[in-house]
Order: C-alpha cells, then structure tokens, then sequence
C-alpha cells in the first residue's frame, strides 16, 4: 500500500507500526530508501497471552483479542505524530489498530480508512466450531462473540472500508455497515515477479507460519485424512512443509514422506519450486497473500474453498478447490500424475495474477475512488 502511493509521486507518508516477539521490525531488511520515504516509526509492543488480562477481560465484557494490541506508549508517540503533521488521510492497517481511532479523531481531520484484512470474527468462529474440548470451545465461541460485537461497532466509527476482497464487502455488508466500502485486494509489484518455474512438478508444499491457529488446524487435517490417502495411490509423493515456529516433534507430523524445512530464508524460493502448493484451510477470512504469491510463481494449488476466498478465479482452470480429504487427495494425485496439466494450469494461474492484481493499479484506483467520493 506504501509503496503503491509512493510511487504515484503525489504523497507524502507516515508510517507508524507495531513490533512484536512474532513480528519484530528489522530495519536491516528494508530497503533504504523505504525507510527514508515512510518516516517509519516502530514501537515495541508485548502482545503475549496472560491469563490474568484474559481473566479480566472476562469479567469486564472487553474483547481481549483488541486490548492485546493497545500501547500506552504506542498511543503517546502517536499524539506526537498527529501534532507536528496535518494528514489527509490515515489508514489502519488491520482491525487491531482501531483502539488508536479515537486518538486519531482528536488531533486530525483527515480520512480515517479501516484496511480491512479478514472479517477477523469468522475465524474465531470457525476455530471453535472445529473445536472439540468443550471448556476451550466455550471461551473460543467467547472470543469470537466479543470480537464480532466490537467489529461491528468499529466499522461505523470510520469514515470508509478498504475490503480485500469482495466476500469480505459482502460480509461487512450484511453485518450492517452504512459507511462506504470499496474492495482492494492485496498487490503485487509485477515487474518484481521472480521468473515463474519451469519443468514437472515433483512434490507437495506448504507454507504458513505454524503460530496462526487456522494453519496449524489445517494441517493436522491434511496430514490425518489427505496425504495418508495421496500415499496409498502414490507411495513414494513427498511433502515439504515450510514456515517459522514449526514444532518438528509435533504427533501429527508422524507421516510418511513428510520433510519439515522449518522458517526458509525466501518464501520465493517455494513459490517457484518444481511444487504443489497446498491450502488446506478450515477456518480464515479475507484473502491468503501465500495464494497469490504461489500463482505468481506459477505453482499449481490445490486449496479448499476458504484458502482462496477473495480470488476471482475458476476452479480446475486456475486452481483445483477441493474441501473434502478425497477431493482433496484426488487433485493431488491427478497433478503428480499429470504434469503437463500441472504446468498449464501454474501459467494460466500466473496471468490471472498479472490480470488483477498488480499493486499500482489497486492503489491508483483506490485514491481516485476516494477522490470522486469527495472524500479526500
């Protein structure tokens, strides 16, 4: 999104973030010239879980996954920020940074834009309908009731949505949301894109960092119920599995042909591999980045229908949807089996990403919808 209004040459930016032990910022890995252009300010948060701010929350009625995300500190530099600048518009990144909306209200006038990655409720949702403890599943549907009351509220207070896909529109839509909303899906630089793979696809992949519940929750399903049946029509397929905080010693990994690389230095290195990227998601919202990236690098995927929400593709003519373990078993082997259908569908996959989602268009787009609104 920086990077897209940047490059029109027309805007000056600010960028404010938050750092955490999950996400800490790295300078170092940015480019310099990001760095200079953005301003960009990174304030140290501890999001780790506690039960006795759990607890409390409990007992007051708050959602605790909003409060989590709250910095006195963050929301001082903040107040410093809004004092020596005048801004058109601000865009929260995300649901979680709305508890900074009020601090925004009091000190600009500009747009206040929610970038609205997920309906972040439905996942909640989903992972206490798939789970089974029925202490944990009632303090997960808990969550998922407290965050649903606290979107629904939030989404008024701000002057108008950017959705990433039309689903979520829909969504917000039908949750009762009066304030504008206009889809903006997640872009890519296209002349950035690393040459799309050549060759035979040879194994299976995924990638997803295994400290988000619903990847964790989707793989134990793959592992349990898909490759066990991939294997029986393919012995000798191979598995990689690849993504940061990967419990290697984990029970549900026991499978056979399974590899576990752990965090990789460049995710384009899988998203170009020889690979059959899987997506086996059962819980989620909004729209995977990973999926996009993958048919950037003209991978084949094989994905149920939550993975690939928000992307206006075809079924079998862009990527194969399969939400039950022998559908889902079948693409595979149908791919593995079939490597000139593989390759064919990994490029027409590829155009469909340079067809919808190059980033300069989306964000040119998204200024000139808020401009012909009166709105900026």
């Amino acid at each position: 999104m920086t990077r897209g209004l940047l490059a029109s040459g027309n805007h000056q930016i600010k960028v404010m973030t938050v750092a955490t032990d999950k996400h800490p910022f790295e300078p170092d890995k940015i480019a310099t010239d990001y760095l200079e252009a953005t301003q960009i300010e990174a304030i140290h948060l501890d999001t780790s879980l506690r039960r006795l701010d759990a607890l409390s929350d409990l007992v007051t009625g708050d959602s605790y996954n909003i409060s989590r995300f709250y910095s006195i500190d963050f929301d001082r530099i903040l107040i410093e920020v809004l004092r020596k600048s005048v801004f058109d518009l601000v865009i929260f990144e995300s649901l979680f940074t709305a508890p900074y909306l009020r601090t925004v209200r009091k000190y600009c006038d500009g747009i206040a834009l929610l970038r609205a990655h997920n309906i972040e409720h439905r996942i909640w949702q989903h992972l206490a309908k798939e789970t089974k403890p029925l202490t944990k599943r009632i303090y997960l549907n808990w969550l998922a009731d407290k965050l649903q009351e606290y979107e629904i509220n939030a989404m008024h207070d701000f002057d108008c949505i950017a959705a990433i896909s039309e689903d979520d529109k829909k969504n917000f839509e039908a949750l009762g949301c009066s304030v504008p909303i206009q889809v903006v899906p997640f872009g890519l630089d296209i002349l950035e894109l690393p040459p799309a793979s050549q060759g035979p696809v040879s194994h299976v992949f995924h990638l997803g960092a295994m400290d988000w519940r619903p990847n964790i929750q989707g793989l134990k399903w793959f592992t349990s119920q898909i490759w066990p049946l991939v294997i029986q029509s393919i012995p000798n397929a191979r598995l990689c599995l690849a993504g940061r905080n990967f419990q290697k010693d984990a029970s549900w990994l026991d499978v056979p042909n399974v590899k576990v690389k752990g965090e990789v230095e460049n995710a384009w290195d899988m998203m170009t591999s020889d690979g059959i990227m899987i997506i086996p998601l059962l819980s989620g919202s909004g729209m995977r980045i990973k999926a996009i990236e993958a048919m950037a690098g003209g991978r084949p995927i094989v994905s149920t229908s939550i993975g690939m929400e928000g992307i206006q593709g075809i079924n079998r003519e862009h990527f194969h949807i399969a939400d039950s373990p022998e559908t889902f078993a079948s693409c595979i082997v149908e791919l593995l089996t079939n490597p000139r259908e593989a390759e064919a569908l990994g490029k027409r996959s590829r155009q469909l990403v340079i067809d919808q989602f190059e980033n300069q268009s989306l964000v040119t787009k998204m200024i000139h919808e808020l401009q012909e609104s009166q709105k900026f």
